[in-house]
């Protein structure tokens, strides 16, 4: 294994966009637009309990007062522990510390063999839930891909798909209230109750409203659950600068802040101080071609300025973005684009960067871009580390004592800090004849081949019997009452 490096940036310079007066200002004109044009609300539970609060309703349309959106944001706690599948802390959401996971919900996956995209099936959610168990820097999952055999409850399946072959935290997706409810479930039957499953949660819900400042009914159904039910979530805005908001970044900082701010107050009003993730998503709209440019230089400072609003104005743990990009397959550009997505917001301290492995506008899932990604993940946290300056890492004695015309290569000195030093898995460093002696293999083939044996090899720590027949269950039921809807 590799050693560990932090999840928090120990170098002097955090990367940081704005200033205080400029995220002060951002706010204010989000609050601004919150209480002047207000926010469509399609939940009618939301709008009376907004209502009663002092918001201004006329019909759907709520307008929210500032000082309800600045008393909801200091309900939240500032801290979320989020834990693993056998009940130990593995994320710490607060402060700097910066964890990094899969994207969800991809219609395709990309197949190596035949070059070309195949439509997401529920093997490659089990592939891909391995592959993502066994890398080291991928701290949670989200579901990959949509699994279209389970047409009403693709949702759940993928959820069990995850829970079956990961013991690492997930961030789930869910169609309403009766999907998250039976993924919630499925939390308890591993915890051995919903009280267990509260207090060391294996999931934090992915819900978002409808850019521009629209909030569809499913979406504040589950929002409202979950902070019923105290189970994290977060309300993450997907808006796309020239489609669903304005063309420039600070005019979509204001309308993001604004969509989010809506949900914490619904979110805090429904139970204040249940645990919940701010933060949001913003691109820019290519309009040659209509699609969000996910890594382009604009979309890769708003995911920094989101979570740097949300963790030094509001206190509150962050979402953004950690490794996703446009490319159609996995190769120059799309770790180009990865690894400049990733570096930005790790060393911004974003805390969950999620998307690691999307390509193609977020159509396309593929398992070597993860495992490519993963290794650039391990680089920046090597560069998370800083320096030290100790008398042991300055080395004057060693210096002195090699002197010059010296080498260093014998020394104690040498010998104790050599395994320090960052090795690559997937990326060659070989002199040229080895490199062909191994088979001239790019990058990309170095990737495929550990994905290949990784499925082949890898096997996962197992539910107890117990554990699945309890999954299997409410599976089943859930199953059984989609049919019925149908």
């Amino acid at each position: 294994m590799r050693k560990q490096y932090p999840l928090h940036l120990n170098a002097a310079s955090p990367l940081e966009f704005l200033n205080r007066e400029e995220m002060e200002k951002i706010h204010s004109c989000a609050l601004e637009l919150l209480q002047d044009t207000g926010a469509e609300i399609q939940h009618k539970g939301a709008i009376e309990m907004l209502k009663k609060a002092g918001c201004f309703v006329k019909r759907k349309r709520v307008h929210i007062p500032p000082t309800l959106v600045e008393w909801a944001l200091k309900q939240a706690p500032s801290r979320i522990f989020l834990y693993d599948r056998d009940g130990e802390i593995a994320m710490d959401l607060s402060e700097r510390n910066t964890y990094f996971g899969t994207g969800s919900d991809c219609c395709n996956l990309y197949d190596w063999e035949s070059r070309s995209h195949h439509t997401f099936t529920e093997q490659d959610m089990i592939d891909g839930a391995k592959i993502a168990d066994s890398l080291e820097n991928i701290d949670f999952l989200m579901c990959l891909g949509l699994m279209y055999m389970y047409p009403g409850t693709s949702y759940e399946h993928q959820f069990a798909a995850m829970l079956r072959n990961t013991t690492k935290p997930m961030v789930v997706t869910a169609a309403d209230r009766e999907s998250i409810k039976n993924i919630a479930e499925m939390m308890a039957v591993v915890r051995g109750s919903m009280e267990e499953a509260v207090n060391k949660p294996l999931i934090i819900l992915y819900d978002e409203p409808t850019s521009p400042l629209n909030h569809t009914f499913e979406a504040v159904d589950k929002l409202i659950y979950c902070a019923e039910n105290r189970l994290p979530t977060n309300y993450a805005p997907a808006v796309m600068m020239g489609g669903t908001g304005p063309m420039t970044m600070e005019g979509a900082l204001v309308q993001c802040l604004a969509e989010c701010m809506t949900g914490i107050v619904i979110h805090q009003l429904s139970n204040p101080g249940a645990p919940f993730v701010f933060g949001g998503c913003i691109t820019n709209m290519d309009l040659k071609i209509t699609q969000p440019a996910y890594s382009s230089p604009e979309a890769n400072m708003c995911y920094s300025m989101i979570p740097q609003i949300g963790r030094e104005l509001y206190h509150l743990p962050t979402w953004g973005m950690g490794g996703a990009c446009g490319a159609k397959m996995p190769d120059a550009q799309a770790v180009a684009e990865g690894t400049q997505q990733a570096y930005i917001s790790g060393l911004s301290g974003v805390n969950l960067c999620h998307d690691v492995g999307f390509m193609n506008y977020g159509l396309t899932f593929s398992f070597e871009f993860l495992v490519m990604m993963d290794e650039v993940i391990s680089q920046l946290r090597r560069v998370f580390c800083g320096v030290n300056l100790t008398e042991e890492n300055l080395a004057m004695d060693v210096i002195k004592t090699v002197g010059p015309k010296g080498y260093f290569l014998a020394e104690d000195h040498t010998l104790r800090h050599m395994r320090e030093m960052w090795e690559p898995k997937v990326q060659d460093r070989n002199e040229h004849v080895k490199w062909v002696e191994l088979g001239r293999l790019s990058m990309e083939e170095r990737a495929h081949e550990i994905v290949q044996q990784t499925i082949k090899n890898y096997i996962p720590k197992p539910l107890t019997d117990e554990q699945e027949a309890g999954i299997q269950k409410i599976l089943e039921a859930a199953d059984s009452a989609s049919k019925i809807k149908a």
